[in-house]
């Protein structure tokens, strides 16, 4: 049980809940993963490299049986930036752990799909990201190809995205992790049109010319999912008004008892969410007005929570990152990172 003394002040008692959901671990992920917005960026190259470079250190005894079989795969792969530098990364880690007995990683890109859609439910989101996935790392040599998969899937993505707002909008589906689900699948699909626009370039000698026409429908689907989070977040903070309550722990005949006996049991307070069926510990927090509680956590841990703040910041970084991410063209050599 925390005490936060006899503060009779509403600010504080709510910046004191909220300390208390947060080491409570009742603050909901809804977050863009870690991987996706790590190879997001135009240092992906780098990022890239970094990360392979420490597989390759911990796997030195499957490398020397398999030197040359790495370097026929993954000598010049082009396209190594954004998606495609995150899907090689997965490639290649895919490969050393089904060789080598590997410690857990909890943050290992291959990893990035449980982490968002951790529960066993069908999702056509995760499915479509799942199959690009897939074909990015069937294709790594062939663009054209690849280029053909990702026009074909980004519109299949589209879609998908486009029915779980409604269903969270209008079908009363609204949840924690949809809302992640959407965040990480409209992220992912703007990435897909990025990787889309990058692979046309290269077929074209009138790059210049090209570049203004690919831009535009990238801002537009920018635009338009910056719009639809400000409109999904407003439902979801309606929706966690009906989960989340601040409220007294004990039962009311002790309430009742503690009125006449003991003070101090009244003065408890508890934060419940009820969408994980889980509470924090008890605050002891004398407070005057006892009315208005709920809603006002609610405002304040909405106005407070970093991760929203950093899912908006997401799009905004990425809309003017766009031309330079298009023209974005690195080729990737592991004969480099190989140890001598």
């Amino acid at each position: 049980m925390a005490i936060a003394g006899s503060i009779s002040d509403r600010p504080a008692f709510l910046r004191h809940m909220l300390g208390l959901a947060k080491s409570s671990d009742l603050i909901p992920d809804v977050s863009i993963d870690g991987s996706l917005v790590k190879y997001s960026g135009l240092n992906s190259t780098s990022e890239l490299e970094n990360s392979i470079t420490e597989m390759l250190k911990d796997a030195r005894s499957w490398l020397k049986e398999n030197r040359d079989s790495v370097l026929s795969d993954f000598s010049n792969v082009p396209n190594s930036v954004g998606l495609g530098a995150m899907v090689l990364s997965i490639a290649v880690e895919l490969i050393i752990n089904t060789e080598e007995e590997k410690k857990e990683n909890k943050d290992s890109t291959s990893d990035m799909m449980r982490r968002v859609f951790s529960e066993k439910k069908a999702s056509g989101v995760r499915d479509t990201m799942e199959e690009y996935m897939k074909c990015l790392r069937m294709y790594l040599h062939e663009p054209t190809s690849a280029l053909e998969e990702t026009q074909r899937l980004e519109k299949q993505l589209s879609k998908k995205l486009t029915r779980l707002k409604k269903s969270m909008l209008h079908g009363k589906q609204m949840s924690s992790r949809s809302l992640k689900h959407w965040t990480n699948g409209a992220a992912f699909h703007l990435q897909m049109l990025i990787h889309e626009a990058r692979l046309k370039m290269q077929s074209t000698t009138e790059q210049e010319a090209q570049l203004q026409d690919h831009q535009v429908p990238i801002i537009t689907a920018l635009e338009c999912y910056q719009s639809q989070l400000e409109e999904l977040l407003k439902k979801y903070k309606t929706y966690k008004k009906s989960t989340i309550s601040v409220t007294n722990p004990l039962p009311w005949y002790i309430k009742l008892a503690a009125l006449l006996w003991n003070p101090f049991l009244f003065h408890l307070f508890v934060v419940k969410d009820e969408e994980f069926d889980r509470r924090s510990p008890a605050l002891y927090f004398p407070y005057v007005s006892r009315t208005g509680f709920s809603d006002d956590y609610v405002n304040y841990m909405f106005d407070n929570w970093a991760q929203l703040k950093e899912l908006k910041q997401y799009f905004s970084d990425l809309k003017g990152k766009i031309k330079d991410l298009i023209l974005q063209n690195d080729e990737f050599k592991i004969q480099k990172l190989l140890p001598v």
